[in-house]
């Protein structure tokens, strides 16, 4: 069954608004206050005999590495001495999970990942190439996140497995996710207060949404609030809480998930997921009630950013709503209204050209384009790049059918757009339909192919 542009709305507002500087939506870490982690790493770094035989290591450069304001930040660094070795001080503004990236003469030759945590002291002994090895970085703190990465994987391969046989059924994957979110709940006792199981504490519940609600409302009550996946975990347990018993009881569960929350961010957090909870139940009043209180209680952290995004979204770009007008140039000169597309459907589009998921897509597009045909579909397509010569650049080596405006910052105000790409599918009326945020080109064809087989069967 086809879900409605509320539901699907409701399924990624929250990932859409949530993208404001510094913070990401995959994985919605709390920002606690600022502090100053200190961990100490060291190894050794060799070539292979039969790629080098000098014995001569030096020159290998480590780099253990964070973000601040999208730019890498240096947390640490070493070069190796003749016999390969090297050993850093880490220096990280909180416990976490950093790059590592470990380069000779230019070259990177890995890139990975590292848990940093206060007192944590790992080591490393590599040779290169790694020929498909990964590196294995001994410390507590990086044994508990590999043994995490190593479950997911082996999860995940499990499900792949089961798809390619002929054994699948719901029951079998069913069956699979409660083996898996039982060992992740559990690997807090095999390495506890380590981040690999805070980790995994927090995908037990996240994985078992839909399969496991009673036990992921469960585990959610015994979640510590320092977790620094908790707001995902909230966001889980609450649509499970509201499939076992309805949205009224979800919001009691998040009434009581307020109560434990510490950190004022953590508590927003959970606000924002109220919000979403009444969008789930159409409670639109509701819904901007709370936005109001969340700008009011917490005006100077990023969460009143997003829910003043969100009040505008409920307001003005809400199924069957009509869709914002515009006026804009297109690139060849010639002027462009949205009103002039009655009697089609318009598909409008927000990217950047030299983005790889967009490109990725295109063929998806093009396809689409080609199987319902102009009469049926208009495509305006408006690149977020400014610079008129990487636009061009990008169309001389492209077949991109449709309607293209470069610098399209003020409609793009109008659509609420800080995710690209994201598209919007606009009704012959004027009337949005559905929203479309990150690489969903496929469920937008699905859709508009099924519609035409609809109404050529009318």
């Amino acid at each position: 069954m086809k879900r409605s542009f509320t539901q699907t709305t409701c399924a990624v507002l929250y990932c859409v608004l949530i993208t404001v500087p510094g913070l990401a939506c995959a994985q919605s870490e709390q920002s606690p206050p600022p502090e100053q982690i200190q961990s100490s790493f060291e190894g050794t770094l060799s070539i292979r005999a039969e790629i080098d035989p000098s014995t001569d290591y030096r020159g290998f450069e480590v780099l253990v590495a964070g973000d601040h304001a999208g730019e890498p930040d240096t947390l640490g660094y070493a070069v190796t001495d003749s016999t390969g070795y090297f050993s850093m001080q880490v220096n990280a503004p909180r416990r976490g999970v950093y790059r590592l990236i470990i380069s000779r003469l230019g070259q990177i030759q890995v890139s990975g990942q590292m848990a940093v945590a206060e007192g944590d002291s790992a080591s490393l002994e590599a040779a290169f190439p790694l020929r498909g090895r990964n590196l294995r970085i001994r410390s507590k703190q990086n044994a508990s996140l590999q043994a995490y990465q190593n479950i997911r994987a082996q999860h995940e391969q499990a499900l792949l497995d089961l798809v390619q046989s002929q054994l699948y059924s719901e029951e079998e994957v069913r069956t699979r996710v409660s083996q898996t979110t039982m060992i992740l709940w559990n690997l807090q006792e095999t390495f506890p207060n380590s981040m690999g199981a805070e980790l995994a504490a927090a995908e037990a519940i996240l994985m078992g949404t839909g399969w496991q609600d009673s036990l992921v409302v469960a585990r959610m009550q015994q979640l510590p609030s320092s977790n620094r996946r908790y707001g995902d975990a909230v966001r889980a347990a609450r649509q499970a809480k509201a499939r076992l018993e309805g949205q009224s009881a979800a919001l009691a569960l998040l009434d009581d998930l307020s109560e434990r929350a510490e950190p004022p961010l953590q508590q927003a957090e959970i606000a924002s997921e109220r919000v979403l909870a009444h969008l789930d139940s159409m409670e639109y009043d509701a819904a901007l009630e709370v936005t109001q209180t969340i700008q009011r209680d917490f005006g100077d952290t990023h969460w009143a950013t997003w829910a003043q995004r969100a009040a505008y979204e409920v307001q003005n770009l809400l199924p069957g709503m009509k869709a914002p007008l515009f006026a804009v140039r297109e690139a060849d000169g010639d002027s462009l209204r949205l009103q002039e597309f009655r009697g089609r459907h318009v598909v409008l589009e927000f990217y950047r050209p030299e983005d790889d998921l967009y490109q990725r897509e295109l063929p998806g597009r093009n396809d689409m384009i080609a199987a319902l045909g102009l009469d049926q579909v208009a495509v305006v397509s408006i690149s977020m790049q400014p610079d008129t010569l990487v636009n061009e650049a990008f169309f001389e080596e492209r077949d991109v059918p449709g309607y293209h405006v470069y610098g399209g910052q003020e409609v793009a105000q109008k659509y609420n757009i800080n995710v690209l790409p994201t598209r919007y599918l606009i009704g012959p009326e004027g009337n949005l339909i559905n929203k479309y945020v990150g690489g969903t080109m496929a469920s937008l064809h699905e859709y508009m192919v099924g519609r035409l087989e609809t109404q050529e069967q009318e």
